[in-house]
C-alpha cells in the first residue's frame, strides 16, 4: 500500500479540491503514511502593460502565483486531518514535475487531483502521466460505494 501519497493540482484543475483532498488522505491514513500537496504550474511569461512595457518579470510571476497556491493549499490542510502533509510549489511541465517531485520524496503513489465525476480530458492527462512517470497515477477523489468506503481496486494502477 501508499506510504507517500503526492496530491498533485495542476492548473486546469479550478473549483473544489476538498474531495481529491479527502481521498488523498484517506489512502495516506490507511498505509500510515504521509501525503505532501504538490501545485505545479508552467513557467509564467513577463506581465505586461498595454504599452509592452515589463511590470513584472518571471520571477516575481511565480512569486505571485506560489503565494496564491501556497494560500489554496493551506485551505486545504485541514481536509487531511491527522495525516503528516506537506505542501509544495513547483514549476515547469506538469510530467517533469511530477517526476522529479516523485523522484526526490520517494514517492510510492501520485493522486491527479480532479472533479468528482472526470472527464476524458483528464483521464487522458493522468494516462499520460501514468506513461512517463514510473510511480502509479489515479485520479483524485477515488470514487466511493454506496456505503461510503472507497474501492480499493481504484487504488491500484489502472494505467500500466
Amino acid at each position: 500500500m501508499a506510504k507517500r501519497v503526492v496530491m498533485a493540482i495542476t492548473p486546469p484543475m479550478t473549483g473544489d479540491l476538498r474531495g481529491a483532498a479527502r481521498s488523498a488522505a484517506a489512502i495516506a491514513r490507511r498505509s500510515g503514511g504521509t501525503a505532501r500537496m504538490v501545485t505545479v504550474r508552467p513557467i509564467p511569461p513577463p506581465r505586461v502593460d498595454h504599452h509592452d512595457r515589463v511590470i513584472a518579470d518571471e520571477d516575481r510571476e511565480m512569486a505571485r502565483l506560489a503565494d496564491a497556491a501556497e494560500e489554496r493549499m493551506a485551505a486545504l490542510r485541514w481536509e487531511f486531518g491527522e495525516v503528516e502533509v506537506q505542501r509544495v510549489v513547483r514549476f515547469g511541465r506538469p510530467g517533469a514535475a511530477l517526476a522529479i517531485e516523485a523522484a526526490a520524496w520517494d514517492a510510492d503513489l501520485i493522486g491527479l487531483a480532479a472533479p468528482t465525476r472526470p472527464g476524458l480530458r483528464h483521464q487522458i492527462r493522468a494516462w499520460y502521466l501514468g506513461l512517463t512517470i514510473p510511480v502509479p497515477v489515479v485520479l483524485l477523489p477515488v470514487s466511493r460505494d454506496a456505503d461510503g468506503r472507497s474501492g480499493e481496486s481504484v487504488v491500484l494502477p489502472a494505467f500500466r
